[in-house]
């Protein structure tokens, strides 16, 4: 089989695997749905980490339309990232505010990649204050381990603690790299203290079109998506489509921009516009 055969073969692998599996729900706020866009690993991490002393410094902004049942308004999230990469070994900290119509939270979290022959480690832990709907705590505990060629599966922990209750979200899931490229599917389970248990269902990826651009997209089905009406989570189903592209306008320098759409009943509305840079010393 030759190669490109072979890649689109993987490819329809983890596509039916994305529509045939169960996609019920997910849970709670919306740094949820940040996890989920975020959860796979670049490939540059797990398979082709920096030799040298590397530095890198990232920035993302995604502004908002709501609509919250006759409720109309503005959401905001802005992040700021520093990263130190070394051999196998990639450590960050990161800032975030978020704005919910007038309410306004803070998380900072520090974390680090740690790749190893045939597989990769994840830790994360991060705190908020000012906190209104946001985590007070949160820990992300990420495995990965080579099953064939680019072939990885996951297994992947978040721990929050929040204002009124503590949600434990397990999420397993397989990844294909190839080249500068990657593709996964992830399956989750929610569990939320005194509440029914919540499932979730995306599949995503992100494909070099040439050496300076990439296109990405993904998609998420199910239930509490945002958990914004506090109902059971069969009466909370919805989507989030999202798709972008990320381009180099200067040496070690990207830019990426997308757009996100989602929805969730009883009535729930979110688009946004996601734009970020990241640049590399």
């Amino acid at each position: 089989m030759n190669t490109a055969l072979r890649h689109f073969f993987y490819i329809f692998i983890i596509l039916v695997l994305g529509i045939l599996y169960p996609a019920l729900s997910f849970a709670e706020t919306s740094d949820t749905e940040k996890l989920i866009r975020q959860m796979t690993p670049p490939s540059a991490i797990v398979q082709a980490p920096p030799v040298k002393d590397t530095m890198y410094y990232d920035v993302y902004y995604e502004p908002s339309y709501i609509l919250q049942g006759n409720r109309t308004g503005r959401w905001s999230e802005l992040t700021e990232m520093y990263s130190y990469a070394r051999g196998g070994v990639r450590a960050y900290a990161s800032l975030t505010q978020y704005k919910r119509f007038d309410d306004r939270d803070y998380t900072a979290n520090t974390g680090v990649y740690i790749s190893m022959k045939n597989a990769y480690l994840h830790e994360e832990f991060g705190v908020g204050w000012n906190v209104n709907y946001i985590y007070r705590f949160q820990n992300i505990l990420e495995y990965g381990h080579k099953l064939y060629k680019g072939f990885y599966w996951q297994a992947g922990y978040n721990y929050r603690e929040n204002t009124t209750n503590h949600t434990h979200l397990i999420y397993p899931g397989l990844i294909y790299y190839f080249g500068d490229s990657y593709m996964s599917v992830d399956y989750g389970l929610s569990l939320i203290t005194e509440r029914d248990p919540a499932q979730f269902m995306s599949v995503k990826g992100n494909f070099a079109i040439t050496s300076f651009l990439k296109w990405f997209a993904g998609a998420a089905f199910g239930e509490r998506l945002y958990d914004i009406y506090g109902l059971d989570a069969r009466k909370e189903c919805g989507y989030i489509l999202y798709n972008g592209l990320a381009f180099d306008v200067y040496k070690h320098v990207t830019l990426r921009i997308g757009y996100s759409y989602s929805y969730e009943k009883p009535k729930f509305l979110k688009r946004s516009l996601m734009c970020s840079m990241s640049a590399k010393f």
